[in-house]
Formats: C-alpha cells, structure tokens, sequence
C-alpha cells in the first residue's frame, strides 16, 4: 500500500518504484516482488524477464535508480479511464546507462491508500 497526498500521486509512486527497485539492484528477488501488494510475476518470471527471456544469458543487474547520476526519466504516470487510479512504467538501467527494459505498475485506488499491482517487467 503506498499513501499519496492528493496532487502528489507522481511524487510518491517514482519513490514508491525507485525504493523497490533499490531492493532489485542487489538481486534479493524474494524481498523485491514483496514490496508489492500483489505481482502478475513471479520470481521465476522476474528472473526470465531480467535475461530478456533468454536462458542462456546471464540475469541483468539494474541499478539502484537513486544511484544514477544525471538520469532521465520520461513522464509515464497516467490515471486510468475509470478514475480508479494511476499506471506508470519507468525505465531501467544498467551501469548508469538506459536498456530496453521496463517496469510497469498499476496503482489502485483504496480508502486508505494506493494498492499496489506488479503488472510486467519487459522489453520495449
């Protein structure tokens, strides 16, 4: 569950993402995947994912976004069509440097809160 002040929704999802995907960067997997409320990924999947679906490459590490310096990140939070909540995806790196990896999480709207979906983690 993320708390997000009314018209600081952006603010509070990026840190919401960045602080997982900090858990991310040092591979504990396990912990990354329990930042969610619930994920469409399992471990397994994550994994898959991070070696672009390809068994016989190694698992990519993705930096600790806060790490980056001088990092780029396009707008990418949009609310759904219902008013029920926001999408983001945000765009990974590796070694400082942008890959053609990508996150996305949907942020469901709750009385006391934002629920939290791990929906994919893909090449663009």
């Amino acid at each position: 569950m993320v708390y997000a002040e009314k018209g600081k929704e952006q603010e509070s999802f990026i840190a919401f993402i960045e602080h997982a995907l900090g858990i991310l960067s040092e591979e504990n997997y396990t912990s990354f995947l329990a930042q969610f409320d619930s994920s469409r990924l399992s471990e397994q999947d994550l994994i898959s994912a991070l070696r672009y679906l390809d068994e016989t490459r190694p698992v990519l590490k993705v930096d600790d976004p806060v790490l980056v310096k001088n990092r780029y990140q396009e707008d990418c939070l949009a609310p759904f069509s219902d008013g029920g909540g926001f999408y983001l995806d945000y765009d990974l790196t590796t070694n400082g440097v942008g890959n053609d990896l990508t996150i996305q999480v949907e942020f469901w709207r709750e009385a006391d809160g934002y629920r939290t979906i791990l929906e994919d983690l893909h090449t663009l």
